[in-house]
């Protein structure tokens, strides 16, 4: 059998491995990417609101130096709080340029307001540094009643718009990061339907064709177990036929030939009486030889070895034409000189079966065998105007043991049959060595 089923079953499990890595790969690379932006979105909301305490922190820290600035009786005390008030604001600046980076765009207006508040708010208290401990005395409780307070209840007001506003771009971004997980649950679970569906059809296809596969073997042994037994029953009927011959009519001939030695040892002195049964001695003997001469060339035609592989087929042509009431005629094309003997002898074999069918089933009244030889292959057509058959459900032992002859070489039969419509055989047997040109 030319038909393999380990590479069936190999191609299925392969796609089905396919089937399955592909998903899961997919879906770790969905996986990696889904968790990777959510922490990322984490990150960010986390920093956001790190920086937007520090800015609250900074805006209290802020009234604090303010207060204890005007607290502070010292009259050289003010460039130190100066300075504190000054570097605050400088870490306030940097704290709202990275919420800034962060920020979604609607987050710019309120970090602007806060920005402008801020510097209301700095522009305010810086004279306040210059006072002397006279002014900070007079003017400090009204001061810190009217000015720092209200406006850090302001920014601080401002700061938590800001933080709400961050709040909803996470809430907002979250959201579209759960649709996006309900996207990849979605495609994941089309992926394994489609896996699945896919593999279904491959394990169903791969069952099948297993199961020709085996029914074709089934069918191959059933038909080598009775080539076989045909073979078997071929032997034992040639067997047969060639004892039949050779006893009844080798041997009467023998008996014959030796009962007419004994008449011309017995009229050995008598002329008259001695021709006659000379003559029938001899005749006796030729019929011998060609009795003897036709067994051994139903055995292995000597033109097949002596003559080649034209003259064997042209003398089994003649001698079929002669016999029946077909007519058949040859046409060789090409050398044939040097085909090998194994491959003469297949041919040969391919006709005479061909042309017993021809003359048993078909009641073919004109056959055409075509022989075609080239440098790399044989090629045998026997067409006939018989009976013909259905070839794809009729198949004798007599085309088994054909198709078996061929395949041995390597070649390829093929039978075109239609019931009233005759038959057409191809063989095409490649061979082994390039066979010389004429």
């Amino acid at each position: 059998m030319r038909n393999r089923t380990w590479p069936v079953v190999l191609f299925g499990l392969g796609c089905l491995l396919g089937l399955i890595a592909w998903p899961g790969w997919v879906m770790l690379q969905r996986m990696q990417r889904l968790f990777a932006e959510t922490a990322r979105l984490q990150e960010r909301l986390a920093a956001r609101q790190q920086a937007i305490q520090a800015v609250n922190e900074r805006i209290h820290y802020s009234s604090i130096v303010l207060r204890d600035h005007l607290l502070d009786s010292a009259p050289t005390s003010g460039p130190r709080y100066e300075q504190q008030f000054t570097a605050n604001r400088r870490e306030i600046n940097r704290l709202l340029l990275s919420l800034r980076k962060s920020m979604p765009g609607d987050g710019a207006g309120p970090l602007d307001r806060l920005d402008q508040y801020l510097n209301l708010h700095y522009a305010s208290a810086a004279p306040v540094f210059s006072w002397t401990p006279a002014e900070k005395h007079l003017r400090g409780t009204y001061f810190l009643r009217m000015q720092p307070r209200p406006r850090r209840d302001d920014l601080l007001a401002i700061s938590r718009e800001v933080a709400s506003l961050s709040a909803a771009a996470y809430e907002r971004q979250a959201q579209s990061l759960d649709r996006e997980q309900q996207a990849f649950r979605d495609e994941t679970r089309t992926l394994i339907a489609f896996a699945l569906a896919i593999g279904a059809l491959i394990t169903v296809g791969a069952v099948w064709r297993i199961r020709h596969l085996e029914a074709a073997r089934i069918q191959s042994e059933q038909q080598l177990r009775e080539l076989s037994a045909r073979v078997i029953r071929a032997q034992e009927d040639e067997r047969r036929h060639l004892s039949r011959e050779l006893h009844d009519e080798v041997g009467q001939m023998l008996t014959g030939l030796r009962l007419e030695l004994g008449a011309l040892e017995r009229f050995r002195s008598d002329p008259d009486q001695f021709r006659p049964h000379h003559q029938e001695a001899k005749e006796l003997t030729e019929q011998t030889m060609r009795m003897v001469r036709n067994l051994a060339v139903g055995l292995r035609p000597s033109l097949l070895d002596d003559l080649g592989l034209a003259p064997a087929l042209e003398a089994q042509v003649r001698d079929f034409n002669r016999r029946g009431s077909s007519c058949a005629q040859l046409n060789i094309t090409g050398p044939t000189a040097d085909v090998p003997e194994a491959h003469r002898t297949c041919v040969y074999r391919l006709l005479q079966e061909a042309l017993t069918n021809c003359a048993r089933h078909a009641r073919a009244r004109q056959v055409h065998v075509q022989l075609t030889a080239s440098p790399s292959r044989l090629a045998l057509t026997v067409e006939d105007n018989g009976a013909g058959f259905d070839a794809a459900r009729r198949r004798g032992l007599g085309l088994i043991g054909m198709e078996e002859r061929v395949r041995e070489l390597g070649g390829r039969l093929v039978v075109e049959s239609v019931p009233g419509a005759g038959t057409r055989l191809r063989a095409e047997i490649p061979l082994a060595q390039p066979v010389a040109a004429l």
